[in-house]
């Protein structure tokens, strides 16, 4: 028998999504693909629903009670949210904001070694729209409110995941309706984040790679990914991260709006 997801995440992208995918996984009454990001909303639509379905078979999804999936590109991508209303009406959607600039340079990190190869994060911002497209955030909530009722979509902050990871997975939990005081393995762990950027692009060239993968396997990964973490530091001296939070400042407002919250740690005002 096949069935369609109860919940799915739909982003944002760089804010944590890998991390509850894992967290996820290990709750007893959930159930979500080993495979994250299945992206069939999006890329994979003219496969057809049934091949969807296919991932919540009741043999794969077994005693769970809940099962859904995370692709972080749904909340951007034009008519993912559309298919996934005419599909799963009633669906619950989990969205994690995360500051915009942050989130931009964090996905200019991740590909630095290879999308982003010989470009500095000016040029990437310069060039590639849909790296500030995808930190528009507040738009992107706005077109998943006009869709769906409030009550069905949760928004979590990325923030708050990384100070209180325990309270934004019970969060979760009781979204989902589980048991909302599971601890899972990965709850204190930061997965996907970026371990010396510049380093591990260095080490690749020389073909290398595999002492960063020896380190991120270690016992000291999760010491060295926060040591080591690396954000633009937030001066209004920098004009880039200056000229960004322009970019991002009526968006900001917007979410602001949308949600009832103060978010001036995200504005230089």
């Amino acid at each position: 028998m096949s069935q369609l997801p109860k919940f799915i995440c739909i982003g944002a992208q760089r804010a944590g999504t890998t991390w509850l995918h894992e967290c996820l996984s290990e709750h007893p009454d959930v159930y979500v693909p080993p495979e994250k990001e299945l992206h069939f909303f999006d890329r994979f639509y003219d496969r057809g629903i049934s091949s969807y379905q296919d991932f919540f078979k009741a043999e794969k999804t077994g005693n769970a009670k809940v099962w859904g999936e995370l692709t972080p590109n749904y909340y951007q991508e034009d008519q993912a949210l559309e298919r996934i209303k005419t599909h799963i009406p009633d669906v619950k959607l989990i969205y994690i904001l995360r500051e915009p600039v942050s989130r931009a340079y964090s996905q200019y990190q991740l590909y630095k070694p290879s999308q982003f190869s010989e470009q500095s994060f000016e040029e990437v911002i310069a060039t590639q729209p849909f790296v500030t497209d995808l930190s528009l955030q507040g738009k992107h909530l706005e077109r998943t409110y006009s869709l769906f009722a409030k009550e069905q979509v949760l928004v979590l902050f990325y923030d708050d995941l990384s100070s209180d990871p325990k309270s934004t997975l019970e969060k979760v939990y009781s979204f989902i309706d589980v048991k909302s005081d599971f601890i899972p393995e990965h709850l204190d762990k930061r997965i996907n984040r970026v371990v010396l950027p510049d380093l591990q692009e260095k080490l690749q060239k020389f073909g290398l790679g595999w002492l960063i993968d020896l380190v991120k396997a270690s016992p000291f990964s999760e010491w060295v990914k926060e040591f080591f973490h690396k954000t633009p530091k937030k001066k209004q001296s920098d004009p880039m991260v200056s000229q960004m939070q322009g970019t991002f400042k009526e968006d900001i407002k917007l979410i602001e709006k949308l949600l009832d919250v103060d978010l001036t740690a995200w504005r230089q005002d």
